[in-house]
């Protein structure tokens, strides 16, 4: 089977499939992530969203008349049939996505899903249930890969998302198959690997959210060839507290202080915190605000979203860079009233794509990009969230390492 190479690092290269490979009636097992939330027994899967576009590269080997058999995972169903982590929902979707009809099979692996593949038309797609149902898939059994991959003639990862699991569908199955990265999964690698060579300076990390075990890794790896590092949300609010600062209700990493008190002892200089902040005293939408610096925030208060002469700082830092790497909502994102610096930040950013190669996680984020209509304007809006947080710390991944043409 002939493939491209998809340079990754310095010592790793990712096997990718060329546009003019013959695909007619090959069966191709494609892992995506169709890990979204569902509400009222529909996904919550905007156009930009992890199933919109895994479509994208499903219709295109199911144009080249492939026998297309996706891969997914729904919620944590710890090795149990759970009917709310079905795969009904996602199949109606990429249906929707695809304009034609996306059978669900009820099994995972056995002679009813042989059956099925048998009478699949080149061109058709197939959807197997919940791959979470099964234990194994989260133990990386090898006997769970085989059966899978005796269901297909070669195998593709397009799930960047879940290439930091250790999981059956996507390391143990590449040794039972011809194995490679898809469309979706090579281009954030192409993207992301800018930042190991290459990199362009000045160079702005924002970092939000909660958990700063998550985000210490990054900043830490990023700690000298990032000009500054912008913190905002909650994450923000732990460095506040790790100041000395009274921040009233507000939400932060309780066991992430002493890790907030030793970078700002290492890194003073390019940490940019907030110097006044959005405080309520309810997360109601109705609730009333109002701008506060960040040594006036009351006992009945809570911070929700970045300041005035934060966020003009923040687009001052912005405005020249050349790479830009922001991970996690900068306020409380799920109130419409706590986006503003969220959004303005966002815009700040977006004006610097093409001018800077500006990289944005996804999660959280998405819906409200979407909203408006900020989600296609940078250079790459990942669809990783644990995983882009593992790859921009430094970790190797499960999924991409088994991939490695060497």
């Amino acid at each position: 089977m002939a493939f491209e190479i998809v340079l990754v690092t310095d010592d790793m290269k990712l096997r990718k499939l060329k546009s003019d490979v013959d695909f007619t009636g090959k069966r191709v097992l494609i892992r995506i992530d169709g890990n979204v939330p569902i509400q009222k027994g529909k996904v919550v899967d905007g156009p930009h969203g992890r199933i919109a576009r895994s479509a994208v590269d499903i219709d295109w080997l199911s144009q080249r008349g492939a026998k297309v058999i996706v891969l997914s995972h729904l919620g944590r169903p710890n090795g149990k049939r759970v009917a709310s982590f079905s795969l009904k929902p996602v199949a109606k979707r990429l249906g929707g996505l695809l304009k034609s009809r996306v059978t669900l099979s009820k099994e995972i692996i056995g002679p009813k899903v042989v059956k099925l593949i048998e009478q699949m038309k080149n061109g058709d797609v197939l959807l197997l249930e919940n791959l979470r149902f099964d234990a194994r898939e989260e133990s990386n059994a090898p006997s769970f890969a085989q059966a899978l991959a005796s269901l297909g003639d070669l195998y593709v990862n397009d799930a960047f998302a879940v290439s930091h699991r250790a999981h059956a569908s996507v390391d143990a199955i590449t040794s039972d198959l011809p194995s490679f990265a898809g469309p979706l999964l090579a281009n954030e690698i192409t993207v992301l690997s800018k930042l190991d060579k290459g990199l362009k300076h000045p160079f702005v990390l924002v970092m939000g959210g909660l958990k700063i075990e998550t985000k210490l890794p990054v900043i830490e790896r990023f700690l000298t060839s990032a000009e500054k590092i912008l913190i905002g949300g909650a994450l923000a609010t732990t460095f506040l507290v790790a100041q000395g600062f009274a921040v009233g209700k507000s939400v932060y990493d309780v066991d992430g202080i002493k890790e907030a008190k030793s970078l700002l002892a290492k890194a003073k200089d390019k940490l940019v915190l907030p110097i006044d902040v959005i405080v309520a005293s309810s997360v109601r939408k109705d609730a009333q605000t109002r701008c506060v610096s960040v040594d006036a925030v009351k006992p009945n208060e809570r911070i929700v979203d970045l300041g005035k002469k934060t966020l003009a700082r923040f687009e001052d830092e912005l405005e020249c860079a050349k790479t830009v790497v922001w991970n996690g909502p900068l306020g409380m994102t799920e109130i419409p009233k706590f986006c503003h610096g969220t959004i303005r930040v966002a815009k700040a950013i977006a004006d610097r794509t093409g001018s800077a190669t500006t990289i944005v996680g996804g999660g959280d984020t998405v819906p409200v990009l979407e909203a408006v209509h900020l989600a296609d304007k940078f250079t790459l809006l990942s669809t990783g969230g644990g995983a882009l947080l593992e790859y921009l710390g430094g970790k190797k991944l499960p999924g991409l390492e088994v991939l490695d043409s060497e």
